[in-house]
């Protein structure tokens, strides 16, 4: 994760004005790669302060020009990022809008983790495909989902040593590619 927890609430505040100043001249520029990191830099300041669903609009937002860029590394990490925010925001979502929600939100999280590691396949440098799998892995375990954390931790594990990972896999789940 990408916050700051010590910054005071008036800190964040101005850091993420200074953030919406960034994106401003990068959209008035036009030049898609700086606002794509302005997009990432608002979103992670939004996550800063609480407000997030803010920062999910900024994340996708940030994801499509990445996409429409090709830039797989920055495509992969708004992806891990909404995945944290939706799994974050159906905590949150728990006691107050019941478990549906909650569930649809968990969907999502998983849905873009997936996405961000089929991404990452694509990785010229290993070692940062191998951060992408750990930060993934992470977050199928805060999900639950043990097996896809396991199998993910083993294909960071194969790409470390080169070796070809032997993925646990139980009868009733699918491993991960």
């Amino acid at each position: 994760m990408n916050t700051k927890p010590d910054l005071s609430r008036s800190e964040a505040r101005d850091v993420l004005r200074a953030a919406v100043a960034m994106l401003d001249k990068a959209e008035a520029a036009a030049e898609p790669a700086r606002l794509s990191q302005a997009l990432a830099e608002v979103s992670r300041c939004h996550r800063q302060v609480g407000a997030l669903a803010e920062a999910d609009w900024y994340a996708r937002r940030g994801l499509a020009v990445a996409r429409g860029l090709g830039a797989a590394d920055a495509s992969v990490d708004a992806l891990c990022v909404l995945a944290e925010l939706s799994l974050e925001r159906a905590d949150r979502l728990e006691g107050d809008e019941g478990a549906r929600g909650a569930c649809r939100l968990r969907d999502a999280a998983r849905d873009h983790a997936f996405e961000a590691t089929r991404l990452a396949q694509h990785a010229a440098d290993p070692q940062w495909e191998v951060t992408v799998l750990l930060r993934v892995s992470d977050l199928f375990d805060r999900l639950g989902d043990h097996d896809d954390a396991i199998a993910l931790q083993c294909r960071a594990l194969g790409l470390i040593t080169g070796a070809v990972p032997v993925v646990p896999v139980d009868a009733g789940t699918t491993p991960v590619a």
